[in-house]
């Protein structure tokens, strides 16, 4: 029987959901939705319950069944690691996995909620079979936290994961053939993940909480103008050429939104956006030698582009260039099918790479009820 799940991510700037059919023979595409976060300087509190507003008016405008929703966390407060074990039962695996956390962790056991997932590979050593297992570790206070936003919004989560997790079933189900020396990058709106995969799974998975909101303050902050309207620059504007760009624009000339008056230097929001970049790719780059050097690594020879700021203009040349990589977007939806009356396949090739979190965790299965 077909069974509908809703992938649902909260991330900093906006709410977004993938709802999937599940059947025999595959996936099909049944809504995408998404809403943005306002930008405020508000305090902790009120901007949580700004949240649970954009959950609710997200349900609410495109029919989201609440009770087939699976969710997750992201950021530096989630710890995945891939570890190896001795071939053993499912029985087993948990209490393994509870013993090898603790190197992997670096928090107290009674602060964190302990989770694994086996991975379809196995290795034939001198003291027999040994399997990779994922070993995630996220600290108790940041489920807490996502559970409470859920609840207050009225969805009761089937399951709750993690968004790195989530990005390598996509690349799994999208890209069969190309497995070994693959780096996917998701660039949010505050986090990066960098998932690096060897022969089929992940080898390296980190967050760091650099991304696109850091390119938008950087711009507001050396242009001088509001967060709003540097958003509105960075996604018209972005990186405007490779190299230099030159002459002005006027802002007058984009978007109704852009109330600003005055011209804006398309070489200096070029130099602007790449210098704050500066940060993000060497955390890339330490994380692809960190990971040569290991004795089981080796060079990465691809990168794949995810997130929200993948849609940045030419921002797959200027990382190519900067990590001497070929770059190329992902296509979440290649294997997913949909009705051409509800979906252009234009509109899911440019908006595709910013609900592959979200299309993840709409993947997950879980029990029917």
């Amino acid at each position: 029987m077909a069974k509908v799940i809703v992938g649902l991510e909260v991330g900093m700037g906006a709410v977004k959901a993938v709802e999937l059919t599940h059947r025999k023979n595959g996936y099909q595409l049944r809504k995408l939705a998404k809403l943005e976060i306002p930008f405020e300087d508000y305090g902790h509190t009120k901007r949580e319950k700004i949240i649970v507003k954009v959950i609710k008016d997200l349900i609410n405008k495109y029919g989201i069944n609440t009770r087939r929703v699976v969710s997750g966390v992201g950021g530096e407060s989630v710890i995945v690691r891939r570890i190896t074990l001795p071939l053993i039962t499912e029985k087993e695996i948990s209490q393994a996995v509870k013993w090898q956390a603790e190197e992997y962790i670096p928090y107290s056991m009674d602060q964190v909620y302990l989770g694994y997932h086996v991975l379809n590979q196995r290795f034939s050593q001198e003291k027999g079979e040994e399997m990779a297992v994922i070993l995630v570790g996220v600290k108790r206070e940041t489920i807490e936290k996502h559970l409470w936003l859920l609840r207050q919004a009225g969805v009761s989560p089937q399951a709750i994961g993690v968004n790195t997790v989530a990005l390598f079933n996509v690349f799994q189900l999208s890209n069969l053939d190309e497995t070994d020396g693959i780096a996917i990058l998701e660039i949010g709106h505050s986090t990066t993940s960098i998932v690096l995969l060897d022969k089929g799974s992940p080898s390296l998975i980190r967050d760091v909480n650099l991304a696109g909101f850091h390119i938008t303050e950087t711009i507001a902050e050396k242009i001088g103008t509001s967060f709003a309207t540097a958003e509105q620059i960075k996604q018209r504007y972005g990186l405007v050429t490779s190299n230099r760009s030159e002459g002005e624009v006027d802002l007058n000339d984009g978007p109704k939104e852009l109330n600003t008056k005055g011209k804006v230097d398309k070489s200096l929001v070029d130099q602007v956006i790449k210098k704050s970049m500066e940060d993000l790719v060497e955390e890339i780059i330490h994380s692809f030698e960190y990971y040569a050097s290991q004795r089981e690594g080796r060079p990465i020879k691809k990168v794949v582009l995810s997130g929200g700021t993948a849609q940045l203009r030419n921002i797959g040349k200027f990382l190519s260039q900067e990590l001497g990589l070929p770059v190329e977007i992902i296509s979440p939806f290649a294997k997913i099918t949909y009705e051409s009356k509800k979906f252009q396949l234009d509109y899911l090739a440019r908006v595709g790479p910013m609900f592959t979190v979200a299309l993840g965790f709409a993947l997950q299965e879980v029990k029917q009820i």
